[in-house]
């Protein structure tokens, strides 16, 4: 997974991960930072398992607007 370089694809991308897209006194640049090393910290099994799991709640989303609707 490569650290995006656009703001909002890297809080997107933040998210993901469950991190919290801005710490107190962060800038841009240190956002894209701390995406790259924790990217690095992980293994692509980490990675893969994390973005799964977002997979499964977007879906479970879904389902209950289908059901509420």
């Amino acid at each position: 997974m490569n650290a995006a370089t656009d703001n909002v694809k890297i809080q997107a991308m933040l998210r993901q991960l469950e991190q919290p897209i801005c710490l107190f006194g962060e800038g841009s640049v240190e956002r894209r930072k701390r995406l790259q090393n924790l990217i690095s910290s992980l293994s692509d099994d980490e990675i893969a398992k994390i973005l799964r799991k977002n997979e499964q709640d977007d879906e479970k989303v879904e389902d209950t607007k289908e059901g509420v609707a």
